[in-house]
């Protein structure tokens, strides 16, 4: 039951009729862990806290440090050195008193997952990591958990609602079906060294919230099957559909354990010599991609070279991950840089590289070794 108070409260949400008093109580009802109560975490739990989630779990061992304050605005500089779970279990037992909030001063692994996750009903992935995305993903996959995970890389950011079960008692895609694990033996960087704009957390962490009141009120209107990327800069945004007939296995308790769990962040890696990239199309099977304008001279007549200008590259998303390995190519390499990391961002198993030295390189060395030329 809802108290006379707590109907004031959500007074304006339960006037929708999408909630009413029954998708309010269904709220209170709900017990939720949060994963990461930094960029992504601290305004999804606000938020939701204000909406009236009934149990909400804390999950982070971090620290509040300095550079954290830029995008973490429920911290504070008189907080710096504290317990991330700890100061925001404190905030948001202010922000709303009806509501149970339980702080896990923890870092994530995989035996912390299998003992806490399945005292809830839904798991927040706030992460932004990729090795915990997975661990996530594997642990809510054996426990029939849906999780809402979100990630970020400078001014974009993507979300989804993965493992939710339908009317037919099948499961939706699980993080994996739409991005199979990377290869470990690849060189990695760290993701934080990327950087990200202030405000993009907070627009990803709202998304989040908003799939979590969605699930608990109408779980048919969930971001299922299917990640949707927005761009902050540009506002641009498309949606990568599942492959439905791709599934991946269940990992047992024993194979989670076992896992290292080392999934790398994408690398922008780069190819200087023109005889490489060549043997690459040649050998390897990778496709050539002119980043440059339709119109723009010179004209690159390169056998099998197809022309996807940079501001189109969104549009031909999808394109690219069927052909899984390309090779960027423009004037001096800027252009070329910045898709291969916008593909390797949403898609981290497509194998890219850009070709620095810039598309008259490439043609002159073309021109000496193609006989017909």
């Amino acid at each position: 039951m809802l108290s006379k108070e707590e109907i004031q409260r959500y007074d304006r949400q339960i006037k929708l009729n999408a909630v009413g008093l029954e998708g309010q109580l269904a709220l209170k009802n709900a017990k939720i862990l949060i994963v990461g109560a930094g960029g992504l975490g601290c305004p999804a739990l606000q938020y939701l806290a204000a909406a009236g989630i009934g149990k909400i779990s804390i999950m982070d061992g971090d620290t509040i440090g300095i550079s954290n304050l830029q995008r973490q605005i429920l911290f504070s500089t008189n907080e710096l050195g504290r317990l991330k779970a700890i100061v925001a279990c404190e905030k948001v037992k202010q922000i709303n008193p009806h509501i149970h909030v339980q702080a896990i001063p923890k870092f994530l692994d995989a035996r912390t997952a299998l003992e806490i996750f399945s005292d809830h009903d839904l798991i927040l992935d706030c992460t932004d990591n990729f090795a915990s995305r997975y661990l996530i993903n594997d642990v809510c996959s054996l426990y029939k958990l849906p999780f809402v995970s979100a990630a970020l890389h400078k001014f974009q950011g993507q979300v989804g609602v993965f493992n939710v079960e339908t009317e037919n008692g099948k499961y939706s895609a699980n993080y994996r079906d739409i991005f199979p694990e990377s290869d470990k033996s690849s060189k990695s960087v760290n993701c934080d060294e990327a950087g990200v704009l202030a405000v993009l957390p907070g627009m990803m962490g709202l998304y989040q919230a908003n799939e979590v009141i969605k699930y608990f009120i109408n779980k048919k209107e969930c971001c299922v099957n299917k990640v949707l990327f927005i761009n902050s800069s540009s506002l641009q945004h498309f949606t990568l559909e599942a492959d439905l007939k791709m599934h991946a296995k269940r990992m047992s308790i024993e194979e989670i354990l076992n896992n290292t769990y080392e999934v790398p962040c994408a690398l922008s890696k780069t190819i200087s010599s023109a005889k490489e990239l060549f043997k690459l199309t040649s050998e390897k099977g990778f496709h050539l991609i002119d980043v440059r304008e339709i119109n723009e001279l010179p004209e690159a007549n390169i056998e099998g070279i197809l022309k996807v200008p940079l501001g189109k590259i969104a549009d031909h998303a999808e394109e690219l991950r069927t052909l899984s390995k390309v090779i960027f190519v423009c004037k001096s390499g800027a252009r070329s840089k910045k898709a291969l990391e916008y593909i390797n961002t949403i898609y981290p198993n497509i194998d890219c590289y850009s070709f620095q030295p810039g598309i008259e390189t490439l043609l002159n060395y073309y021109k000496e070794t193609t006989p017909h030329i």
